[in-house]
């Protein structure tokens, strides 16, 4: 009779197994693709976020770099701001001057061979040479197009 007995409970065992088996291999393909889509999502933000730092350092170095502009009397000066350790430089280009500063990520003035940011700064006199038009372009290692871009003009009052 026991024998029997146990039997019976398996059998009736067997369908309740089958459906917690179900339900547990629902709930790990829920969990799976709850996991692949949040490690989607924390991707996107890791990259977002790399993106706003290097937009941050950008914006400071311009700032940095129009505030340089309005304190100077003329290129040469301005390259006197610029330059630290070697990691500024100036060419004439149809009589104006553009300005180049290179710097690491951590925005430390370093040599072009080094830089991971080249800041480029046009001065061109316009008129009766009172005034400056400059136009500051900051890129981010080996792109083509300007991370941030922005002019400003100065008065020299000659």
């Amino acid at each position: 009779m026991s024998s029997r007995a146990g039997m019976g409970i398996d059998k009736g065992n067997k369908p309740h197994n089958t459906g917690f088996y179900m339900e547990t291999l629902i709930l790990v393909i829920v969990f799976t693709v709850v996991i692949v889509i949040l490690t989607k999502i924390f991707a996107v933000s890791g990259e977002l976020s790399r993106k706003a730092g290097i937009l941050t350092s950008a914006v400071h170095l311009a700032e940095n770099a129009a505030e340089a502009v309005a304190a100077s009397d003329s290129a040469e000066t301005l390259l006197g701001f610029l330059d630290e350790n070697g990691n500024a430089g100036m060419k004439e280009e149809g009589g104006s001057a553009v300005l180049q500063a290179w710097y690491d990520e951590k925005m430390n003035p370093v040599p072009e061979s080094e830089a991971g940011i080249r800041v480029e700064i046009s001065w061109v006199r316009e008129g009766d040479d009172s005034m400056v038009q400059s136009a500051i372009a900051v890129y981010w290692q080996e792109e083509t197009g300007p991370v941030y871009r922005m002019e400003t003009a100065v008065y020299l009052g000659q």
